[in-house]
């Protein structure tokens, strides 16, 4: 299954995770406890109960996937840059608006630079 470009690009401060990554990284973990320890690592009820919450936390249907993307692309919007128009975080953006020399205006780091030099 082919995943839309535009769905990985995430800029916000929440977590994503995708399937290839966390398969290799599971598999990593796994390997080196497995190395560690001869007992077993979780238990089948633990990894029932871990597998279910993944995939009721997955987004399945395409009308579902499309109001994920959009929001995604709306939290985006909310936080550009008055200069470039780039995104930036909501850290960098709560700087600047609690900041009073950007007078409330969001500016990303490197446009942030020009008011040290007033």
């Amino acid at each position: 299954m082919k995943i839309d470009g535009e769905v990985r690009k995430i800029s916000s401060n929440e977590l994503v995770i995708y399937d290839i990554e966390l398969t290799e990284y599971i598999e990593r973990k796994i390997a080196v406890l497995k190395l560690q320890t001869r007992e077993p690592i979780i238990g089948e009820s633990e990894l029932l109960g871990i597998y279910n919450a993944i995939r009721g936390a997955n987004i399945t249907g395409p009308k579902a996937r499309d109001i994920h993307k959009t929001s995604l692309q709306n939290i985006q919007r909310k936080n550009l840059c008055v200069m470039c128009n780039q995104p930036v975080s909501d850290k960098v953006a709560t700087y600047c608006l609690t900041n009073k020399i950007f007078n409330g205006q969001i500016y990303c780091y490197d446009h942030q630079k020009r008011f040290s030099d007033i």
